[in-house]
């Protein structure tokens, strides 16, 4: 074969190659795109933005608001399932919150079909739709955050744990930021399982639990219920181009 064979056989497989490979994510699809919410969800939303307003201005002056509080730590007990393939962290995740919610679930490659997921990943605007249309238990919306608004991502991530219901976070991960992880990942989709916040009112001392269902090198030290500070959290949501959580 000539060289000049040999470059284009080398370029073909390239052009082949899934868009996720370069992504070098567990299947959080990179185009962007935007949610389009209903009317109800547009109702919760407003509702939800209430009550952490209300959270936000009693917590200082440390009136309880049931169940909302603070300087203590809870969990859920959601449990974990390996995505199936690289690039169905989407799929498992719902799998996750849906068996919690209902108590049971369908199997993962459901969800891909009910998300629209490919090789290239799961479409993270899709995720509440199909959440809600699983289950009646909450009505989950779709809210990004901008990059002073981390008050309010933390009332957000206590907020739902004390409603009984695990949040979607979409996350670029680094290994600075989430220390179990070994390289980067450019998207993953993951759920919220627990928080603690014991050493209220010192919020850059807050753990936030998760749902991982990536297990990075078969090692076991990524999937699952895992720990990890919820300062480097937020800015692992805050490093993906979405910004954005289901809750």
């Amino acid at each position: 074969m000539t060289s000049r064979k040999i470059m284009l056989t080398v370029l073909l497989s390239f052009l082949f190659i899934p868009s996720s490979l370069f992504a070098a994510g567990t299947g959080d699809d990179p185009n962007p795109t935007s949610d389009i919410p209903t009317e109800a969800q547009i109702a919760a939303a407003k509702a939800k933005e209430e009550m952490i307003r209300q959270y936000m201005q009693n917590k200082d002056s440390k009136k309880q608001i049931t169940p909302m509080s603070l300087g203590e730590v809870r969990t859920l007990n959601v449990t974990p399932f390996k995505q199936e393939t690289p690039y169905w962290c989407g799929p498992a995740t719902v799998k996750q919150v849906l068996h919690f919610l209902n108590g049971t679930s369908q199997p993962q490659s459901y969800y891909a079909s009910k998300l629209g997921t490919t090789t290239d990943g799961t479409d993270f605007s899709k995720v509440d739709d199909v959440l809600n249309s699983h289950q009646s238990v909450h009505t989950y919306t779709y809210r990004s955050f901008s990059s002073n608004e981390y008050s309010t991502w933390v009332t957000a991530m206590i907020l739902t744990i004390d409603w009984g219901v695990p949040a979607v976070l979409d996350l670029r991960i680094s290994r600075d930021l989430l220390p179990n992880y070994t390289s980067t990942v450019e998207g993953h989709i993951l759920n919220t399982s627990g928080y603690d916040t014991s050493s209220y009112p010192n919020q850059t001392s807050y753990r936030l639990r998760v749902t991982d269902p990536y297990d990075q090198g078969n090692r076991g030290a990524t999937f699952g219920n895992k720990w990890y500070e919820m300062e480097k959290v937020w800015k692992a949501n805050q490093a993906h181009f979405r910004k954005a959580i289901i809750w």
